[in-house]
């Protein structure tokens, strides 16, 4: 063998130079996502335990449609800017169906009425009215046996209050008196939760020395409002001496008797609770449902909101009054209330009562337990806050889209489950769609707010009676609503965006697979583009590009190319891992990514290339 040949090596151009960094760069982009891909851990199964007996959270999965396999991209959401319409013949049918399911489900002993709608960013897409207004009346000659339950009627609904609550916060953040992470002490200053666990309480070792050499929970507002404070659901707890005992009467009226006597919680007996009995959890380990969390959270905004005056005592000294005036006057709201009104009031004929436990529509929690419960509503306001939560700008709302994007989030999930936990959402799933879900249950009166992003839709049933399963009303709702909204969505969406869309010769193929927006064919001065992205420039490999999904970015007509990892994008059970983490690889061209592409006007755009698609035949 001979000796190797002397290579003599010349300095690269600049053009030659910058290609190499542009290459390197792209090397070092795919080698970085691949691997922070495959080197992900493995999930792991976690039980899922019961958050809230009274809320009746339950998992709302069926499968009118099929799911798509892998990842489900980011839909374009046309809804939002053109729901549909009540007078649409497939709404008209679904909309009887649902009609004769609620009526048929009203008319069974259990419940006195119902209050439902369908809520659109339109507005009320479906609405119906079932059953008796106060049922327990038994007057043949009284009127308010015919009345009919409508939009208007009023109803307790108990903890969606939390909802508001929440909303409250986001409001005072949005002004600027109080952040999401601030410490509850901030403007509870007696709040001291201890740090020591139940073995030492149950010892006795809990004194000032020994609560020193542990560290103090930190409990923030983001936590009051998610129920991760650790916080137990209602303080002080009730004590029912001898354990176990006889419950010869029923555990059921026992439990009444001695949890829902709420009315006489005081601020004062609230923080001796909470400074003497253990967490029930290290915060942000897993939700607890808290009453009392919620109570502190709407008592820190009184707080925050005078300490932020400069005249605190003429700013709001209540919860009620607090969500009067930044929540129920700036909406418009005319039937929501915490206390009912005096006897000449004419919201008074309006509320709806049970037959049995009636004497709870009357009970006022009092200030203290009103944020986690005590509000009053209708389907007319209840709508209203819908409405605002769906439209895209917001509009008519008092917090921007992009805290309402914030706001809709799940800030715990129950190992690999289709059930979360917001702030204060109930997440789950309704057929394919994730559904932000909040219920409310106080005897005689049960109610659940849901809203679907992915459509632009929201489900809100209203109930007096014995039943308490409002999940169930809203799923069998959403059987005979949702595959018929669905299905309107994909039609648009395909209107909208699919087709062959070319300029010459360069052709752009966008169509539907299962549901999925997916760019087909991408061609452009000669170049199959998808096929150069996908195989990174290696001559070796087949040079036509496999289908891309493309992911909407929430701006009008605007999407991503989620190229993936052609190593990974088919690996069981990877998901979307794949996919967001290469979006956007820091490579422009003409000033432009090179996986965004856009409609405007109705022409296709790909900038990176500087080209312009119109509507083929």
């Amino acid at each position: 063998m001979g000796l190797p040949e002397t290579v003599v090596e010349t300095p690269p151009s600049q053009q030659q130079q910058k290609r190499m960094r542009t290459a390197s760069k792209a090397l070092v982009w795919a080698a970085c996502a691949i691997l922070f891909v495959w080197f992900l851990p493995q999930r792991t199964e976690v039980r899922t335990p019961f958050v809230d007996t009274l809320s009746l959270v339950q998992s709302l999965v069926w499968n009118p449609f099929e799911r798509a396999p892998g990842c489900k991209p980011h839909s374009p959401n046309v809804f939002a800017y053109h729901p549909p319409r009540p007078s649409d013949k497939r709404i008209v049918k679904a909309s009887a169906d649902l009609d004769k399911y609620l009526s048929g489900r009203a008319a069974k002993d259990d419940i006195d009425s119902i209050s439902f709608g369908v809520i659109t960013p339109a507005g009320i897409l479906f609405e119906g009215g079932y059953g008796i207004l106060k049922a327990n009346e038994t007057d043949a000659e009284n009127s308010n046996l015919t009345t009919p339950v409508d939009r208007n009627t009023i109803y307790r609904i108990a903890s969606i209050s939390k909802m508001f609550t929440v909303f409250e916060t986001l409001i005072l953040r949005e002004k600027g008196a109080l952040n999401w992470d601030d410490p509850v002490e901030k403007y509870l200053p007696e709040f001291a939760p201890p740090s020591y666990g139940w073995a030492n309480y149950m010892d006795g070792r809990y004194d000032s020395t020994f609560k020193m050499q542990l560290e103090r929970p930190r409990v923030s507002l983001r936590q009051l409002a998610s129920h991760l404070a650790g916080i137990g659901r209602d303080y002080p707890p009730e004590d029912i001496g001898e354990w176990p005992i006889d419950f010869s009467n029923g555990f059921a009226d026992f439990y009444l008797q001695k949890m829902l006597g709420v009315s006489d919680h005081t601020y004062e007996g609230v923080m001796e609770a909470i400074s003497q009995n253990p967490l029930v959890n290290v915060p942000y380990e897993f939700p607890i449902y808290s009453n009392t969390g919620m109570n502190l959270l709407g008592l820190s905004n009184i707080a925050a909101n005078k300490l932020f005056s400069n005249v605190s005592a003429a700013e709001p000294q209540t919860h009620r009054d607090l969500i009067q005036r930044d929540i129920f006057n700036p909406l418009g709201f005319n039937s929501s209330f915490f206390q009912v009104p005096p006897a000449e009031s004419p919201l008074l004929k309006h509320i709806a009562v049970a037959s049995k436990d009636s004497e709870w529509v009357d009970l006022w929690l009092g200030d203290v337990d009103d944020p986690a419960g005590g509000q009053y509503s209708s389907l007319s306001d209840l709508a209203i806050f819908m409405k605002t939560l769906l439209s895209p700008t917001a509009r008519g709302g008092v917090i921007s889209a992009s805290v309402v994007r914030e706001w809709l989030r799940p800030l715990h999930v129950w190992g690999n489950s289709q059930q979360q936990v917001g702030a204060p959402w109930e997440i789950t799933s309704l057929g394919d769609f994730r559904t932000y879900t909040k219920s409310g249950n106080l005897p005689g009166h049960n109610s659940q707010f849901a809203i679907i992003p992915e459509l632009s839709v929201g489900l809100i049933v209203l109930m007096t009676g014995t039943y308490g399963d409002t999940s169930t009303i809203i799923k069998e709702a959403g059987k005979r609503i949702l595959p018929v909204l669905d299905k309107m969505h994909t039609e648009q969406v395909e209107k909208q965006y699919a087709g062959r869309w070319t300029n010459g010769d360069d052709i752009a193929v966008v169509t539907l697979v299962k549901g999925a927006l997916t760019m087909k064919q991408l061609i452009v001065r000669g170049v199959d583009v998808l096929g150069l992205v996908q195989n990174r420039g290696d001559t070796t490999l087949p040079p036509k590009g496999e289908p891309v999904q493309m992911w909407a970015t929430g701006v009008g007509g605007e999407f991503r190319l989620a190229i993936g990892s052609k190593a990974l994008n088919k690996v069981k059970d990877i998901g979307c891992m794949p996919y967001w983490a290469t979006l956007d690889p820091g490579l422009y061209a003409r000033g432009a990514p090179l996986d965004v592409v856009y409609w405007k006007r109705g022409v296709l755009t790909y900038p990176s290339a500087g080209i312009s698609f119109s509507r083929g035949d």
